[in-house]
């Protein structure tokens, strides 16, 4: 199980440290050369100089020997310097490659994933297992390294041992790496206790800190006093993480004594013992019993390292493979492939739908269609289902009962770039990202003429040219000192002008007005058709007023579609559920 684990982290990290910084592995193998070298000439070259003292009576050789010994370390040294710098440099570039894909992996999961809390504790515990719990891919790098240096050593000097027929110091090693291993196991096993303990109360922790410094929540904390609150929901997570970490350190205490008793006195003193035998029994000489010790205690090194290595890259290894999990999770609804280049129609037929983990429907047993010549409006009161089938349509969710039609298939058999490529959405909850306005609108896109142009059907063309720096302008503070605090009015302008620019088949608008004053509003709805062109048209909006311009509206209660008709026909109905939402609102209007 252990080498299986090491064997896939070897197998994920290895060709993406190759295919990001290639230099890195270079680095390693020759860092983990220079140490061995320097490590064996510290076991072979005393001897040598002890020899030409003690049994050479001419000397002649023993600048020379001090002289080599001198330069080994000298320009073993220069050179680890040299490769650590650019290890360093190098390993940081792979950091940035992990954040980067990491990124992609998360903006391109199932996104029934993100609303999930249980997925979010797997993405925070995922993310902590390689940056926090095992050191990231530093860590990875430097074990790596160790791992083949201190091999390279033990070999080298093993031999030396072997030469000098000490077997009893392999047989003390044995035992020192069973011992080690079993201890390994156990803080493995503690660490890895701990750390999944507390990966729900990172990310509580994570929300509440970015609740005190986010300049939009801000606002509303200082109006209500809400300081107090988010502190006692701070503090209670604290004690309990306390809590555990004050039994975990009590079980790491008397692990570490262990370890302590095994390094200090079986490892050791069982080999100054072994040596002290060979001293007085066998009559070794002093350059050999020199060498030995130096060996004994090089291979002792060795080894030690090697455990030391094994253990923190195993116990990498364990944090890692969720992070490797979480990167090599599959999509479940990007599995189509046909092409699809336009929307046509889409059909609802008889869709029932929960949300992953409820039981109760916010759709049941729905149908309708639509196609590219109509602009629809879907009302309804709150909790009907509006923003849900919008949700659907856009394949964030899987349909289990029913299905859903687009150009007469079913919409999970098309590629899944190219059918996202057909919509444009401003949903209700839209964000405008704190850049600047052009790359809100155009993304990586560079069309002066096509951005002014949405600008205009949006009506924020004069607000936008007005500022010193035009669309260049950053949206709040986070990045630029000049940037603006745009209305939230102006913002779902924004929005919307983001979504005409994509020009995509199905347009569809979640509450798009809900922002804007009364005159913004009538302009747009006015000119509606010249805001949006002629596509297929989702609407969904609580101010009714913007119906009279649909082709057709499908009015939900219950989970399922009431009426169904043109303004002119569901007015007509006065016991119907869009006259009495109707009239409702322009008595209000009339009323005020």
């Amino acid at each position: 199980m252990k080498l299986k684990k090491i064997t896939r982290n070897i197998k994920y990290f290895v060709p993406l440290i190759f295919k990001s910084s290639p230099v890195t592995i270079i680095m390693m193998v020759l860092g983990a050369l220079t140490i061995a070298v320097r490590n064996i000439s510290w076991v072979v070259m005393p001897k040598l100089i002890l020899d030409e003292l003690f049994y050479d009576e001419t000397h002649n050789n023993l600048i020379f020997i001090i002289s080599v010994f001198i330069a080994i370390n000298l320009i073993t040294s220069i050179f680890s310097n040299v490769i650590n710098s650019v290890k360093n440099y190098n390993i940081r570039k792979v950091d940035f490659y992990i954040d980067k894909i990491f990124n992609e992996k998360v903006a391109n999961v199932d996104y029934h994933n993100i609303e999930d809390p249980k997925f979010n504790d797997e993405l925070s515990y995922a993310r902590k297992c390689l940056s926090q719990y095992s050191g990231g891919i530093y860590s990875i790098c430097y074990n790596i390294e160790s791992i083949i240096s201190s091999i390279i050593s033990l070999i080298g000097v093993l031999g030396i041992v072997l030469t000098s027929g000490e077997i009893l110091v392999i047989i003390l090693m044995i035992i020192s790496i069973i011992l080690n291993g079993i201890i390994y196991s156990k803080f493995q096993k503690i660490d890895e206790d701990f750390n999944k303990e507390e990966v729900g109360y990172y990310r509580k922790q994570w929300y509440y800190n970015q609740s005190i410094f986010s300049f939009r929540t801000q606002k509303n904390i200082r109006l209500y006093d809400a300081n107090e609150l988010i502190n006692e929901k701070s503090d209670k997570l604290n004690k309990h993480a306390f809590s555990v970490e004050r039994k975990t350190a009590k079980k790491r205490t008397m692990v570490d004594s262990f370890e302590s008793i095994v390094d200090y006195i079986i490892t050791g003193l069982g080999m100054i013992l072994l040596l002290a035998y060979s001293v007085y029994y066998k009559g070794i000489t002093i350059s050999v019993f020199t060498m030995l010790y130096s060996g004994v205690n090089s291979l002792t090194g060795s080894i030690s390292s090697i455990i030391y290595s094994l253990r923190t890259y195993y116990q990498d290894c364990v944090y890692q493979e969720h992070f490797i999990d979480l990167m090599e999770k599959e999509s479940i609804f990007k599995n189509g492939n046909e092409e699809i280049s336009k929307i046509e129609t889409i059909e609802f037929k008889n869709v029932s739908f929960k949300y992953p983990r409820t039981d109760v429907y916010v759709l049941k047993n729905l149908s309708f269609s639509i196609n590219n010549k109509e602009k629809i409006s879907l009302v309804g009161l709150n909790g009907s289902g509006k923003t849900t089938i919008i949700k659907l349509i856009c394949r964030f969710y899987e349909v289990k009962e029913g299905e859903i039609l687009v150009n007469g298939k079913n919409i999970n058999c098309y590629k899944y770039d190219d059918y996202m490529k057909c919509l444009s959405v401003v949903f209700q909850d839209f964000k405008i990202i704190s850049f600047n306005i052009k790359s809100n609108i155009a993304i990586v896109d560079d069309n002066k003429e096509k951005l002014d142009d949405v600008l205009k059907r949006s009506q924020v063309y004069d607000r936008v040219n007005e500022l010193p720096d035009k669309e260049y302008t950053y949206i709040n503070k986070w990045f630029n000192k000049k940037g603006v605090e745009f209305s939230g009015g102006e913002m779902q302008k924004f929005a919307l002008a983001r979504a005409l620019y994509k020009e995509a088949d199905l347009v569809v608008l979640d509450e798009p007005t809900s922002a804007l004053d009364p005159v913004s509003e009538a302009e747009i709805y006015y000119h509606f058709n010249d805001v949006v062109g002629k596509k297929l048209t989702l609407f969904i909006s609580h101010r009714l007023s913007s119906c009279i311009f649909s082709d057709k509206i499908l009015v939900l209660d219950g989970n399922k579609i009431v009426e169904s008709g043109n303004h002119k026909e569901l007015i007509s109905n006065k016991e119907g559920l869009y006259y009495k939402m109707f009239t409702s609102q322009a008595e209000y209007y009339k009323d005020n």
